[in-house]
């Protein structure tokens, strides 16, 4: 009698098993390692996320996902929000669920329905709790998608998205009696959402167009536990006091207006800030062998589609039309350094070659995941292309990663590393991309820092490692970038003669370090509360005489200072010393230095440093030096 057939699974360890076809993910999960088992919410199988009722039905790879993970982190918040659908629909049975997708909060779900009240609110988060404590389960199916428009046919907004389906077959979701048209996966039951908030609700237009009918939008953030949930509201109410947004405002760095949004506006004092950090980056680039380009903010449509956007990110990007030609406002800068390079023939000895662009940069992001500078539509980041032979790829990315321990040592953050690999529909061959995942691998494990491995999250063209952050109310977010691309080249015929006379193609590094401006400078504000390093703030120093008779000693002070770069400027307005002393205080300056008789008889100082109690009582030259050897140094106190 033959031997029953079995598949071959490979865990992350290396391990392999051999089960009968049909073997739920979990299951196999459970052999593998059976404490897992409170904590896995899905599966990555074949490079792609599944429910881990999955039947698994050929060899491959099975990897599994939590909510450490963020594509575990996105499956548990995309449950949620088809619980808060399920919990509004039981509450208000007119209402018409349209979409609701993970944000970097949290998540959000959009209703055609009333206007809906704190009331509703409450016996939405009633439904939630009765259907967390019942357990229901995420059942996934599989509709032919004529079947599909019947089943929704009430729903405009879900034949909507039908319409723009090509797939002749589609999934659905049931939970409970709620059914939602949804690729998944999902979280196993509701009981794995316990740690489901309610952040509000507002009103928002349909497609985030002005002329778009309006629609109300539920905000909320999962945990898989209560504790978890209670431990994120402590640090949001930490939080709110730190918020960017209002620094940002109060600060006088940068403006949000309602006719722009997600376009920031930055004030003088913000571009102070934004100009600092560009000559930080640009001291580095000079020093490792960079070079500075600039490409144009628009390229035509095939250009986007020679690069692979114009299939996998054209919904990211802005359009125009020019002479009749569809021009798309560039997302990121790497199709220019490609055709910078492609311009003309190029040699080994040429490589590598370092080219770093701080343009502006435009993403359609939709309308409800904009917040203040960390989620925007026009943006400017430390960007760089690297092309490289082979045997320079892991010299390169050494020195990246020492860049980014330097960077983040400068702004004390705590950082780790994702790396990201193959995701589905990805361009290229499997042994290609294994191989670049294996190096990049290699380098973290040398450099012996913390990474996490994020299966099925890679850029299009190349696996990443992405830059956490964890910032000092022990949040993360994530900033830079290290990809390694060997499909954009090709795809652009780049070349370069090699030593043995034979044409071959580079392979390009794409990085940030920082990211974008708008984004880091969003994040330092709330990790320090406004509290910039003295080489960061807008104004470094203020100088208050006490009285119209210690003007003098007040001006020489800071000409001195202003002879050195520093910057400073002077209060003599007629409020008491006490309340302009309290106004720099509430600007964040560093540096308050205070003139009366004393002062200006033994040229001296009264120097009040952020941070510190009292006044430090020091000559003149002293305060001098003192001021400037922090700024120079980039010390991050005063």
């Amino acid at each position: 009698m033959p031997d029953p057939v079995r598949i071959a699974l490979t865990l992350p360890d290396g391990q392999q098993f051999e089960v009968p076809p049909g073997t739920s993910a979990s299951e196999v999960l459970r052999l593998w390692n059976p404490t897992l088992s409170g904590s896995v919410l899905a599966a990555i199988y074949q490079d792609r996320p599944i429910d881990l009722a999955t039947p698994l039905d050929r060899s491959g790879s099975l990897r599994p996902l939590t909510f450490e993970d963020r594509a575990g982190r996105d499956i548990l918040q995309h449950s949620s929000a088809h619980l808060v659908a399920k919990a509004l629909l039981e509450t208000v049975p007119s209402a018409l669920p349209t979409h609701g997708p993970p944000t970097d909060e949290g998540f959000f779900y959009d209703f055609d329905v009333r206007p809906l009240t704190a009331d509703d609110l409450e016996a939405i988060r009633t439904r939630i709790q009765e259907a967390i404590h019942l357990k229901e389960p995420f059942v996934r199916r599989e509709l032919p998608i004529d079947e599909a428009r019947r089943l929704f046919a009430a729903n405009p907004h879900k034949l909507r998205y039908l319409a723009d389906t090509p797939d002749p077959v589609v999934s659905v979701y049931s939970t409970g009696s709620f059914v939602d048209l949804c690729r998944g996966p999902h979280v196993p039951d509701t009981s794995w959402l316990a740690g489901l908030h309610l952040l509000g609700v507002s009103a928002v237009h349909d497609g985030g167009r002005e002329d778009g009918p309006m629609l109300q939008r539920i905000r909320g953030v999962g945990f898989p536990t209560v504790a978890l949930r209670d431990q994120y509201l402590r640090q949001r109410q930490e939080a709110e006091a730190r918020d960017h947004r209002g620094l940002a405002q109060r600060l006088e760095l940068a403006l949000f207006l309602e006719e722009v949004p997600g376009f920031p506006i930055w004030l003088p004092r913000g571009m102070v800030v934004v100009r600092e950090l560009e000559r930080y980056v640009t001291e580095h680039l000079a020093a490792a062998g960079y070079s500075e380009v600039r490409t144009p903010l628009m390229f035509p449509q095939s250009v986007f589609e020679t690069s692979g956007h114009w299939e996998h990110y054209r919904e990211n990007i802005f359009l125009s039309t020019v002479d009749d030609r569809v021009f798309g406002w560039k997302p990121m800068n790497c199709p220019g350094s490609m055709l910078i390079f492609r311009s003309r023939s190029r040699s080994y000895r040429e490589l590598p070659l370092r080219w770093a662009e701080f343009a502006p940069l435009h993403r359609r992001e939709a309308s409800g995941t904009l917040h203040g500078l960390t989620r925007v539509r026009e943006f400017v980041q430390d960007d760089a292309h690297l092309f490289v032979t082979e045997d320079q790829i892991e010299p390169e990315i050494r020195t990246l990663l020492e860049w980014v321990r330097s960077a983040f040592t400068t702004f004390r953050f705590e950082w780790s590393y994702e790396l990201s690999t193959r995701p589905p529909g990805a361009l290229g061959d499997v042994a290609q991309w294994t191989a670049a995942e294996n190096t990049l691998r290699r380098l973290l494990e040398e450099a012996n820092v913390p990474y996490r491995i994020s299966p099925g999250e890679g850029a299009f063209y190349g696996p990443k490692i992405d830059i956490h952050l964890k910032d000092s109310l022990g949040r993360p977010w994530q900033t830079g970038t290290i990809q390694l691309d060997y499909q954009t080249p090709k795809r652009f015929g780049l070349e370069y003669q090699g030593a043995d006379g034979q044409m071959h193609t580079p392979v390009v590094i794409h990085r940030t370090i920082l990211g974008s401006w708008e984004r880091f400078i969003g994040v330092l504000l709330e990790h320090t509360s406004g509290r910039l390093p003295p080489w960061l703030s807008p104004v470094q120093v203020r100088v208050l005489p006490i009285a119209e008779a210690h003007s003098a000693a007040a001006q020489a002070f800071l000409e001195g200072l202003r002879q050195r770069g520093i910057r400073v400027d002077r209060s003599e307005s007629t409020e008491s010393l006490p309340k302009r002393i309290r106004s720099a205080e509430i600007e964040r300056i560093p540096y308050i230095a205070v003139f009366g008789d004393r002062e200006a008889q033994d040229a001296t100082v009264a120097l009040r440093i952020r941070g510190t109690k009292g006044s430090l009582v020091v000559p003149v030259a002293e305060g001098i030096a003192r001021i400037e050897g922090a700024i120079r140094s980039r010390s991050f106190d005063p």
